[in-house]
């Protein structure tokens, strides 16, 4: 069936009701914030309650970027770029675009303990610098494109249309030299470039200027897209980058990135792709070089999976029956549930690792995010993951497991959540199990809290031990086993990742470090005599320990990639620590000896000096006004196929830039019934709900008029109404509902295309019905349904929709009927080979009543769409169809519909063409069994079979557009059925 809404009229397209077609979209922010401006030279900052002081800063900061980067990128916008601040999210981020105006989106939350982004002097001066650089790039219009948005408003940005890696890169490279912090200084960046360059997996032009399945995934827009464009910088100079930006910005035919670089420069990326790998070559091996010199100390690695892998602990003998001396740790693989898994190992009595693998793992807790874990004395299990507060903010929670117990899909009832709204990571438990230390997040700033720990699971006297000044962060704090001290990593202003030594009965700390290297991921020895930690004060992170008596400071590996998180085993012999390969994060093992490991070399600062805080100024501050914001600044122009010919649409949107208003009007009028046809929609964002309202005047052909046997000609029907509708959700850790509710009121016209010479006196006309028609439509869905990165499709789990629509005169109505539908799909691995899977679906529907037409519901296969337009408009279709037959082969009052697909990974290719927008990323296979058909009444139901298979290409075009397009045959063994080759654009269901 295709994801029509019922009745197939225009007005309806606004419907939330049909959730299998379009989720109910979840209140973007809560409603009883209170928004402010402030504003700069070049900036207008708007932020909420709370967030004074850190507007202040971002404004501080951001004219002082603006006076440096300005002339690096030699541009200056026009007009204010509008800054919004947000803190409802614990992940660190930003968002910048050039359309319809500049706007970048701030988060306040820092990076996390083990992101390469928190190598930083001073978090928004980072942030701020990342993303102006894009401003400035972006807005570089001029040419032919600038004439144009002169007239028509800014439609036409260039430098927003190219390989990514340029603009990621580009905005990385200036993070770094703007700043003494910033990516390329980060050892974990260059960790990530080393073992490509190192291990021969060094990606070619054409992968990283698309989006590969490859670790490290997007990032490697900004890995290698920083690397290069130093190196550019370095080679050619400054002017040279500011050439190609200016080239590129003026061209209105974009994608010609490799003729902008070499107006610049003489030469293309192509040319130049050599010699920068041959640079990374030289300088990396030597640097490898210089550590085997020292003696490599290593580990083992126990894991293969790649991707992520987080916070190794030793698991004690009564938290789970047979995994006493084995390993807990966060693992996401991309190929399975990520969460809390327990790897099972063999130790001989020197804490060497002599058996692991990949088959002895099981999933213990499912989480989200880097969880971390740690253990009551009885077993139970403290850990952190990410869960919604009022149904709108992702933040971390803490949560508690009793001892035994597992929970693999995190549905099971067995955790109970600690806190609420806490935005908390990084538990750890006493040894006495009475009280537990983590970290908490608030508005930029992070915590250092203690809280009682009750037996029943409660926290109570929750505290700060350590008071943070403003934007300090912490992380990691881990108990001593003496039952009073804690040990944890803090950051500080001036670039400073240091471990500190707290004494939890009154807070008083001594600083173990103090320096500008990344000094994290605290832990004890069972008998509190070495304080353990990563830090890159070689420039490699690798463990260190610290002797609690005296002070001496030991280097315990030395390892040319990188070794972090250690946690030592029980019996003091072994050390887990988390390691890395070409393939991500892994965990490695190793006999400890601190006594006998060499002694840390001297830490040398080699880092610029950072930059003082800029005058403080005092910015007006406003009431935010959205109409800064909202206004429509750019229209649209669209020449397309249309209801009855060719189809002229001219367009105009806006939103503001917090998210409490967003406009759509539409004007259409097509060649051959020049009438105007209007959509206006409005949609509200500060209820705890969504709301949206719609106006619209459509035409459109129907059938189902007839003068007598011979004579049905199409007619035109006219819609003219309003529509109103809200949504709302229920979003969960590992699965959400959805709600919606929509009324429309519509006057339906019918021009009739008359005949006399065609009545037939002995047969009784069909007429199709005119009149108000108001609908009230609820829905409501469901999902647990999982996927991966390297799935194909959905995996696990299942999704659950029911939509009901409602007419009668109670509703400003001429008509009285109904349609209800329902939708149903399930998911399974197979057992036998990686990402092999069944997915089986079943719907139906029934509606009754004097709507106008004949009925809601076809049945058929796809529609047949020209590529070239497919790919112009982004036509992707839906998945649920009945292949072998035409479009509509069945209709009528009532359907059903029943779907099974088994589908397989053939070959990952993630190749493209150089620099060009053309990426294939993967070939699979699916074969299926469609069942169903559409009717008036059940004894006279032609229920159809179709089979046939399928091959799948995952593409990208554009850079950034996802299609998957099939080839594939259909055969129907009905009646009406077809032997069908279709190429189509569509989604799995």
């Amino acid at each position: 069936m295709h994801c029509k809404r019922p009745y197939r009229f225009a007005f309806l397209t606004f419907a939330l009701g049909a959730l299998f077609c379009s989720p109910a979209a979840r209140a973007a922010n809560d409603p009883t914030l209170e928004w402010k401006s402030l504003e700069t030279p070049h900036f207008r900052i708007s932020y909420y309650s709370g967030e004074a002081e850190v507007a202040q800063h971002v404004g501080e900061v951001g004219e002082a970027i603006h006076a440096r980067l300005s002339p690096v990128l030699g541009w200056s916008p026009k007009e204010k770029t509008e800054i919004a601040l947000f803190d409802q999210t614990d992940s660190a981020n930003g968002i910048t675009s050039g359309l319809p105006y500049n706007s970048i989106r701030l988060f306040l939350t820092a990076p996390d303990d083990m992101s390469p982004l928190g190598d930083i002097d001073d978090w928004y001066e980072d942030l701020l610098s990342h993303e102006y650089t894009h401003t400035l790039h972006i807005d570089n219009i001029t040419g032919l494109p600038g004439f144009i948005n002169g007239i028509i408003g800014k439609t036409f940005v260039p430098n927003q249309v190219q390989p990514r890696w340029i603009l990621e890169g580009l905005a990385v490279l200036e993070e770094s030299e703007q700043t003494s912090g910033g990516r390329l200084r980060s050892s974990q960046w260059q960790m990530y470039m080393r073992a490509d360059v190192l291990e021969n997996n060094i990606a070619p032009l054409d992968q990283f200027s698309n989006t590969p399945r490859r670790w490290p995934q997007g990032n490697i827009w900004y890995l290698y897209g920083s690397f290069f464009m130093k190196w550019i910088r370095q080679t050619y100079g400054e002017e040279a980058i500011r050439k190609m930006i200016a080239d590129y910005g003026a061209n209105i035919i974009p994608f010609g990135v490799n003729r902008a670089i070499r107006r610049a420069t003489g030469r293309t990326f192509e040319d130049m792709y050599p010699a920068w790998i041959a640079t990374l070559k030289r300088d990396f091996e030597a640097q490898a070089a210089t550590i085997r010199a020292r003696g490599i100390r290593e580990g083992v690695r126990i894991t293969h999976g790649g991707q992520t892998a987080r916070h190794p602990r030793w698991i004690p003998g009564n938290a789970w029956d047979g995994y006493a001396g084995d390993l807990l740790y966060f693992r996401d693989d991309g190929h399975s549930t990520s969460g809390l898994y327990g790897q099972h190992i063999k130790r001989d009595a020197r804490g060497n690792v002599t058996a692991a693998g990949e088959d002895k793992r099981e999933l213990l807790i499912r989480t989200n995010e880097a969880s971390a874990a740690s253990f009551e004395p009885d077993g139970s299990v403290v850990f952190d993951s990410i869960d919604y507060t009022s149904n709108i903010f992702a933040f971390g929670e803490l949560f508690e497991i009793k001892t035994g117990l597992k929970s693999p899909s995190g549905l099971e009832g067995h955790r109970k959540r600690l806190t609420h709204g806490f935005r908390a990571s990084g538990p750890d438990v006493s040894p006495d199990g009475r009280r537990v230390v983590f970290s908490t997040n608030h508005r930029g700033t992070s915590y250092l809290q203690i809280a009682d720990l009750s037996v029943d699971g409660e926290l109570t006297n929750t505290h700060v031990l350590v008071k943070s000044n403003g934007s300090e962060q912490v992380y990691g704090a881990h108990w001593s086993p003496d039952n009073r001290h804690v040990a944890y990593s803090v950051w500080t202003r001036g670039g400073y990742r240091d471990i500190r030594f707290v004494d939890s009965s009154d807070g008083s700390f001594a600083e173990v470090t103090k320096d500008r290297a990344i000094d994290a991921g605290p832990s004890f020895s069972p008998d509190g005599a070495w304080l353990y930690f990563h830090s890159d004060r070689t420039g490699v992170s690798n463990v260190f320990a610290w002797e609690v008596a005296t002070g001496r400071l030991k280097q315990i590996t030395n390892v040319i990639n990188g070794a972090y998180q250690p946690s030592i085993s029980p019996d003091g012999k072994t050390l887990a620590y988390v390691g890395y390969t070409h393939t991500g994060f892994d965990l490695f093992a190793m006999p400890v000896n601190p006594e006998a490991a060499p002694d840390a070399l001297p830490f040398v600062d080699a880092r610029p000096t950072v930059h003082h805080d800029p005058p403080h100024q005092a910015f007006p501050i406003t009431a935010y006004n959205p109409l800064h914001t909202l206004r429509p600044r750019t229209f649209s122009l669209q020449i397309t196929p249309g209801n009855f010919g060719q189809a002229i649409i001219v367009g105009a949107a806006g939103g503001d830039i917090a998210g409490h208003h967003s406009i759509l009007a539409t004007l259409t009028t097509e060649l051959e019934r020049p009438e105007v046809q209007l959509d206006l929609g409005y949609n509200y964002g500060r209820f705890p709900f969504d709301l949206g309202m719609h106006a619209f005047r459509s035409i459109s052909p129907h059938a189902g008029y007839s003068l007598g046997q011979n004579y049905k000609p199409a007619y035109v029907q006219e819609a003219v109404g309003i529509a109103t509708g809200i949504s709302y959700s229920l979003p969960g850790q590992f699965d959400g509902q959805s709600f919606s509710a929509n009324y429309s009121a519509a006057r339906l016209g019918v021009q009739y295309p008359s005949s006399t010479g065609h009545i037939d006196p002995y047969e009784t006309p069909t007429y199709p019905g005119a009149g108000m028609l108001g609908t009230l439509s609820v829905g409501w869905g469901y999902s647990n349904a999982q996927r991966y990165l390297w799935s194909i499709g959905p995996e696990k789990g299942f999704s659950l929709n029911a939509n009901l629509d409602f007419t009668n005169p109670a509703l400003a109505s001429d008509f009285s009927g109904f349609a209800a539908s329902t939708s149903f799909a399930t998911y399974a691995t197979m057992p036998w080979l990686r990402h092999h899977s069944l997915g089986l679906h079943a719907s139906g529907g029934t509606s009754g009543g004097n709507f106008p037409g004949r009925g809601p519901y076809f049945v058929g296969g796809f529609v047949d769409l020209p590529l070239y337009d497919t790919v112009r408009n982004i036509l992707i279709q839906g998945g649920i169809t009945m292949r072998g037959y035409p479009t509509v082969i069945e209709a009528g009052r009532n359907f059903a519909l029943f779907n099974a697909e088994y589908r397989f990974p053939i070959l990952n290719v993630d190749r493209g063409l150089s620099t060009l927008p053309i990426f294939f990323q993967r070939l699979s296979g699916n074969v299926f069994v469609d069942y169903g058909s559409a009717f008036d009444f059940a004894e006279t139901a032609k229920f159809k079979t179709g089979t046939g298979a399928e091959l799948w290409f995952d593409s990208l075009l554009g850079y950034v557009i996802g299609f998957t397009f099939r080839i594939g045959y259909a055969h129907g063994w009905a009646s009406g059925g077809l032997d069908k080759v279709y190429f189509v654009a569509a989604v799995p269901f």
